[in-house]
């Protein structure tokens, strides 16, 4: 190692991970010392499993006081309380995003976010973890993206008072485990959302912006988590609709929820990329597919679906003319040694189609 020049030694050290790279600092001296120039320049974005990185307390704090001033983005999962007290003692004035979970994952309550303000001067965006009802997130002042999905004790009308003194650009709810009977009449006024441009909510949560989602004209990404029942159509229909007289989606996502395709299809939506994921019914209610069912559709994206019937996809694949990319993804099928007709599939088509298949999985029950 003595020949070897320092920065070979950083280059190397950058591939390692931090468990190999605190046992280095112990192995001599020049590598103790060597490795925050590491840090500087390798973590300007951390995202780590504190599980696996396996660190010891002491590292840790060494490795975040080296970058606490230089790094943009903090992703940490599996934190411990030790963990969380040398975090949060030190101050981060250039991090915007702040996401974390932790164990347990009751570990955080309200009294750590006035903390977490300090730490986190100028923050954005911010996903948190624990028991937290949210009464404090205000304080933030520079927020403009917000996951409730893990606060486990959120109280709903402070997601009025955040969202209307924030005037968030992007909110993931999918609360179904907290709402309780908070939501039964809850409906968020119009200046509460009249900024956002992406917005995660479970289905049963639509009633609470439903009558705004056609006035938001800033709204490029929504994502709706659902039950897995067929009765999601209905729902789908009923708030969706909206959106076919509007300036097209960049991004439409259903998760748990069925019939997707066929609401956008037949309600002629317009969409940049429409992603499905994890719908087991997908292509039942179809039939056929037309050379116009996805005029109005750009991309599209399924992922962990049930496709039963060969014929039905076989109609799929022969009608999407107008797609420029379709990707499925570690879907169940009902059938075996697909071959694509290459002819059908290209015809009438003026442009490349790119088509992405990966980790798909032939189950002969899904037909039955």
């Amino acid at each position: 190692m003595e020949i070897l020049n320092d920065d070979i030694l950083i280059r190397i050290f950058g591939y390692l991970d931090l468990k190999t790279q605190e046992n280095l600092t112990t192995v001599h001296p020049r590598f103790h010392d060597l490795m925050p120039i590491v840090w500087m320049t390798q973590y300007k974005t951390v995202n780590l499993s504190l599980f696996e990185a396996n660190c010891s307390v002491g590292f840790f704090e060494r490795f975040l006081e080296t970058i606490c001033k230089i790094v943009k983005s903090i992703r940490l999962r599996m934190m411990t309380w030790e963990y969380y007290e040398v975090l949060i003692s030190k101050s981060y004035p250039q991090v915007e995003d702040f996401r974390f979970s932790t164990i347990p994952s009751n570990l955080l309550n309200d009294d750590e976010i006035p903390k977490m303000v300090k730490s986190f001067p100028n923050l954005r965006t911010f996903s948190p973890q624990g028991k937290l009802c949210g009464a404090h997130f205000v304080t933030f002042s520079k927020l403009e993206r917000l996951t409730l999905t893990y606060c486990s004790r959120f109280f709903l009308n402070n997601l009025t008072l955040i969202m209307k003194v924030c005037k968030l650009k992007e909110i993931k709810l999918c609360m179904s485990d907290q709402r309780h009977f908070q939501s039964i009449s809850f409906r968020l006024p119009f200046e509460c959302v009249e900024h956002l441009e992406s917005i995660k909510i479970d289905i049963d949560e639509l009633p609470w912006i439903y009558r705004h989602l056609c006035k938001l004209q800033h709204l490029k990404e929504l994502t709706i988590c659902g039950p897995r029942q067929r009765s999601t159509l209905y729902f789908l229909v009923d708030r969706l609709d909206c959106f076919r007289l509007k300036r097209n989606l960049k991004i439409l996502e259903t998760c748990n929820a069925t019939n997707t395709l066929a609401t956008v299809v037949c309600a002629a939506i317009q969409v940049d990329a429409l992603r499905i994921v994890t719908d087991n019914y997908l292509l039942d209610d179809m039939g056929f597919f037309t050379s116009q069912s996805f005029v109005n559709i750009k991309e599209l994206y399924l992922k962990t679906c049930s496709i039963a019937e060969r014929s039905n996809f076989n109609s799929l694949m022969n009608s999407i003319e107008h797609l420029d990319l379709i990707s499925v993804e570690q879907c169940l099928l009902g059938f075996n040694d697909y071959k694509f007709e290459v002819p059908e599939i290209v015809l009438n088509r003026f442009k490349p189609l790119r088509i992405n298949l990966y980790q798909n999985i032939f189950e002969p029950t899904v037909s039955n």
